[in-house]
């Protein structure tokens, strides 16, 4: 209910008795309301069923088929946010108070003053029902606001692929899931062969453009939905691959060095193409008890190592 002006609330009053609902229906259209009747509390439940305009129930305790309390409950296991008022006398009070209990808004008294203390109600219980509605838009905008910061903290800027913060606490899940269940799980190391050479001569605007590049080719030959890939630093990457043995991972890196090496990547300042290669290492374990995620690594940075003093452009695999 964006709208809380007396004429775009349609209220649904629902009483067994014709003269206390017309009575009710008075009162409301004195104060500009549009009504709806319901003898009982299940033909007040097909109409909500068949409108989504009802914007307020007031409904009596006792009716026969289905009572008010039996409304409030049923109402409240689909809705939980139209506002409802109970009709009672002073002898039912402990009744409406039930009622409050299982999600009704407010409770009026049957008598002589209530063309004064119906209104008044109305007015309460939709002013809290928008109160509420704004609250709950705030917390859904604040949620996803800080959803997407949460999402930002773990990408890298410059790529879009995840970056070493996330890689970091991802690590350790799936390092101990690995070990947990005796599966395997394997590391690429990779990073662009003299990429220092390259941005001192074509400049940073250039290394940057080779390295998305990178990011974007090398991420989209990981086709596995749990498999981790980061920017660890620089022109430098990671893949984490859980389930998988270090050969199948070589398998994976020989695919993503073919796919760079045929890369070429156009010099925005000159529109020269250029192409570069990179360097993998692999290091696969199935872990035990007692080991630490950081083997992964240091195996396969050691590989990485071995790769770039083997000529560059190629695949190495180190093993336990």
């Amino acid at each position: 209910m964006n709208d809380n002006t007396t004429e775009s609330v349609e209220v649904l009053v629902v009483d067994d008795d014709p003269f206390v609902r017309e009575m009710i229906c008075d009162i409301l259209d004195e104060n500009s309301y549009r009504t709806r009747q319901a003898e009982h509390g299940r033909q007040a439940l097909d109409i909500l069923q068949e409108t989504g305009s009802i914007g307020l129930i007031i409904t009596d305790v006792h009716m026969p088929v289905m009572s008010g309390i039996e409304l409030v409950e049923q109402v409240r296991r689909s809705d939980t946010g139209i506002p409802i008022i109970i009709l009672t006398v002073n002898s039912e009070l402990s009744t409406a108070i039930d009622a409050i209990r299982k999600g009704a808004d407010d409770y009026i008294l049957k008598g002589s003053t209530i063309g004064d203390t119906l209104p008044l109600s109305v007015v309460k219980v939709l002013e809290l029902y928008d109160l509420k509605a704004e609250n709950r838009r705030l917390f859904e905008d604040l949620s996803r606001k800080n959803a997407e910061l949460e999402r930002l903290a773990f990408i890298d800027g410059l790529t879009g692929v995840a970056n070493r913060r996330y890689y970091d606490l991802t690590l350790n899940s799936l390092w101990h899931t690995a070990r947990r269940n005796h599966q395997p799980i394997s590391m690429i190391m990779t990073d662009i062969d003299r990429f220092k050479e390259l941005n001192d001569t074509l400049g940073h605007q250039y290394g940057d453009l080779c390295i998305r590049s990178a990011a974007r080719t090398l991420d989209s030959l990981l086709k596995k939905t749990d498999t981790i890939f980061a920017r660890f630093g620089g022109d430098e990457f990671a893949a984490i691959l859980p389930q998988t043995a270090s050969d199948e991972a070589a398998a994976i890196a020989e695919q993503m060095r073919v796919r760079i090496e045929e890369l070429r990547v156009t010099d925005p300042e000159t529109g020269r193409s250029m192409d570069f290669t990179m360097s993998f290492g692999i290091f696969g374990l199935t872990p035990e008890f007692g080991s630490q995620p950081e083997m992964l690594l240091e195996g396969a940075d050691a590989a990485l190592y071995d790769a770039k003093h083997s000529g560059r452009n190629t695949v190495i695999v180190r093993d336990l």
